[in-house]
């Protein structure tokens, strides 16, 4: 298997919202996704990659790198949407994503890297705990109204 990881692109947003069906359970608005994904890639602190076999999507991670005001003021790398494809799990695609993000959070300086996991994504837990994030919790979030 022939894996390659780039930038995500306002191209992807079909791809990627297949994913976030499969990983929240609801639609994404496909044309707000193509405005973010247009904003983003503008913004030399984000990276949504994206893995693909043959042209087809079947993953992606995105990393922010967060600016500090504490100690020596090192940025530090927030991640999200961690999502594979069912049907690729367990082939390394995503321990080749995490890697992609702690790479660009090595060159952008970063501290330390942080994610969240809902508490009932056993499997997704397990995960990271093999590529090297330690659980705690001390983690909290927080839902805001406006996005409910």
């Amino acid at each position: 298997m022939d894996i390659k990881v780039r930038k995500a692109g306002i191209e992807d947003a079909n791809d990627l919202s297949k994913f976030f069906i499969e990983y929240v359970g609801t639609d994404s608005n496909i044309e707000k996704m193509q405005y973010q994904l247009e904003i983003i890639s503008k913004q030399p602190n984000y990276l949504v990659a994206v893995a693909s076999n043959d042209e087809k999507v079947i993953g992606t991670a995105m990393g922010i790198v967060c600016l500090d005001i504490v100690g020596e003021c090192q940025p530090y790398m927030l991640v999200e949407n961690v999502v594979v494809s069912s049907t690729y799990q367990g082939k390394g695609i995503g321990k080749t994503l995490m890697a992609t993000l702690e790479d660009f959070a090595s060159k952008m300086n970063c501290s330390y890297i942080i994610l969240a996991s809902s508490e009932n994504r056993e499997q997704a837990h397990k995960f990271y705990e093999s590529v090297g994030y330690l659980g705690t919790k001390t983690g909290f979030i927080k839902r805001m109204e406006s996005a409910r």
